[in-house]
């Protein structure tokens, strides 16, 4: 596990007492109340710190199974083969990492579960996955079967949240989470006596606050942003001891996430020597973690440029503090990092960022020829990679032009 026992603990200490939200109408009606023809733009960031998600790519997704797939292509020599091999490489991935609670035997709303889960996964449409999680949940309320407290609609209502959320509709996705995380967190910790089995409701802790707690920074509420990931760090720790090596990587790889985005957070709030501190350990620590793996570092995972986030994240913080050289070399750094991973979103995501802050230095130090070329080399890879904050790019741009 992460070194940095003292760290969380004081987390759990900062984090703010949230109201909690009384009267709320059955989470299957709120979602309900979203129109699901409603497509939005993923939210802009415009803040000084960015917030990443780390979530994978399709590519690298089934790596394990294409050579198989192109084998029998060449032995057969059938195309029909070829496509038959893939469906079921892309079955057997489902099956594997998604799948449907047995609990659901209704063959219509397994299907919209699993069509859900290929729209989540393997070819992103948070629209498409939106409207067939919406309706597995109106098949589920109608049959009876499963009651809204159940786990099994808890763990849908948060993917639903998540798909509203890339949807832009961020209100409606924080009342549904909101919702789950009453059901099994306190306002400082894992909620005791939640009824549910533990192991799930620690897991289904992380499932909320990976989507909660951006929501939260979205819209400024940064002490709730700490609490949720306070909460969601206790959880991860009580789950290290208690799973596999392979879960383990995995689980680990959330927590430097959840830290990642807590060292955001203190920034964000104006606290940077405590993003400072934090950033730094737990660069140190994911570091470590790569030179132990070896070659395998190599593999796109939700480790993939987690090292270069956390650069750059140290990049905006070395801005905040006026010592621009620091932040300059930490841009660098991220930068080399990223093109390790060329096509991978993460990768792509924070390279559009972090060339839009190398501007942004230059335009400080007042070098805005240099910051016009940085600024324009971020809008050409944000376009053709659909990263970064076009928007943005495109007002920093449009200033100095103008002067």
């Amino acid at each position: 596990m992460f070194g940095f026992g003292s760290k969380f603990a004081r987390v759990s200490r900062l984090a703010a007492t949230a109201t909690a939200i009384n009267g709320r109408p059955s989470l299957i009606r709120q979602a309900s109340v979203l129109p699901p023809q409603k497509q939005q733009p993923l939210t802009i960031f415009r803040r000084p710190i960015s917030t990443f998600h780390m979530d994978n790519t399709p590519r690298g997704k089934l790596q394990p199974y294409l050579g198989a797939i192109k084998l029998i292509s060449l032995v057969s020599g059938s195309v029909v083969i070829s496509i038959l091999g893939l469906y079921a490489a892309t079955n057997y991935y489902l099956d594997s990492n998604y799948p449907v609670p047995p609990t659901i035997t209704r063959k219509e709303t397994r299907r919209l579960l699993r069509g859900a889960a290929m729209r989540e996964h393997l070819v992103p449409n948070a629209h498409i996955a939106y409207v067939f999680l919406l309706r597995a949940l109106e098949q589920i309320y109608q049959d009876k079967q499963l009651g809204e407290e159940s786990a099994e609609v808890q763990e849908i209502v948060v993917r639903l949240a998540t798909a509203a959320s890339l949807m832009g509709e961020q209100e409606p996705a924080m009342k549904m989470l909101e919702g789950c995380w009453e059901r099994v967190a306190d306002d400082q910790e894992v909620k005791k006596d939640s009824g549910y089995p533990d192991m799930w409701q620690k897991e289904q802790i992380g499932r909320i606050a990976k989507v909660l707690g951006p929501l939260a920074t979205d819209k400024g509420e940064f002490d709730r942003a700490v609490q949720v990931y306070g909460v969601a760090l206790q959880a991860a720790r009580f789950l290290d001891t208690r799973i596999d090596v392979e879960q383990r990587d995995r689980l680990r790889a959330q927590t430097a996430g959840f830290v990642a985005s807590l060292g955001e957070t203190f920034a964000l709030k104006g606290d940077y020597e405590s993003a400072r501190v934090l950033l730094l350990g737990l660069l140190a620590e994911i570091r470590q973690r790569n030179q132990d793996v070896g070659a395998e570092a190599n593999r796109v995972d939700q480790w993939t440029c987690l090292d270069a986030v956390v650069m750059l994240n140290l990049a905006q913080v070395f801005a905040q503090l006026r010592s621009m050289d620091e932040s300059s070399e930490w841009a660098t750094s991220a930068l080399a990092a990223t093109a390790k991973n060329q096509g991978v979103r993460a990768c792509d995501n924070c390279y559009t960022h972090t060339v839009y802050h190398m501007g942004t230095i230059a335009e400080a130090k007042g070098k805005n020829g240099d910051a016009l070329v940085m600024y324009r080399k971020a809008l050409e890879h944000g376009r053709k990679t659909k990263t970064g904050n076009i928007e943005t790019i495109k007002s920093s741009i449009a200033k100095l032009e103008s002067i």
